[in-house]
C-alpha cells in the first residue's frame, strides 16, 4: 500500500512539472501536433525533447508493399542532414531531429511521395510496354511458323 501511495505521489510530481513546463521531456500523440503529414504514414509518433523530435513513422496499408521501394528513395534522395532507422517487419521506419528541420522533412517527404508515384507510374506503364512486346513476339512466332509451314523449302 505504501508502495502504491508512492508512485501515485510520483506520477502526481510529474504531471504538476509537465503542467509547469518544466520537463524536458513532452510526447505528442495527438494529430494536431503532428509535424508531418503525408499520404504515405497511417500513423506519424513524435516525442518531443529539448530542441529535438523522435518521429516514428508507419507506412499506411496503401503504400506497405512498396517500403522498399521508398526505403531506396529516402536514402538515395535524403540530406546529409537526416538518419533514418528501418523495421522492415513492421513496415516502419524513424528518424531524430532539429525541430527546427520539421518543415524541410515535410518537403522531403512531401518529393518522396511525388517520386514514388513517379516511380509506380512508370512500373505500370513499362508492365504494359512488356505485355505488348511479349505478345507481338509471340504473334511474330505464329506467322513465320505458319509460313515455314506452308512452304518449308523455299527458306532453307
Amino acid at each position: 500500500m505504501v508502495h502504491a501511495a508512492t508512485a501515485l505521489s510520483t506520477e502526481e510530481q510529474y504531471l504538476q512539472i509537465a503542467n509547469q513546463g518544466e520537463s524536458n521531456i513532452v510526447s505528442v500523440d495527438g494529430s494536431e501536433h503532428t509535424a508531418i503529414q503525408n499520404h504515405l504514414f497511417a500513423k506519424v509518433s513524435p516525442l518531443y525533447y529539448n530542441a529535438r523530435v523522435r518521429l516514428s513513422f508507419s507506412l499506411s496499408e496503401e503504400f506497405k508493399q512498396h517500403f522498399v521501394l521508398i526505403k531506396g528513395l529516402i536514402e538515395f534522395n535524403r540530406s546529409k542532414d537526416f538518419s533514418f532507422e528501418y523495421n522492415r517487419a513492421q513496415r516502419t521506419f524513424e528518424t531524430d531531429v532539429d525541430a527546427g528541420q520539421l518543415n524541410d522533412l515535410q518537403v522531403f517527404f512531401e518529393n518522396i511521395l511525388t517520386w514514388l508515384n513517379q516511380e509506380l507510374t512508370f512500373k505500370s506503364a513499362l508492365k504494359v510496354v512488356i505485355e505488348f512486346e511479349n505478345r507481338y513476339k509471340k504473334a511474330q512466332a505464329e506467322a513465320y511458323a505458319e509460313l515455314m509451314e506452308l512452304s518449308p523449302n523455299k527458306f532453307l
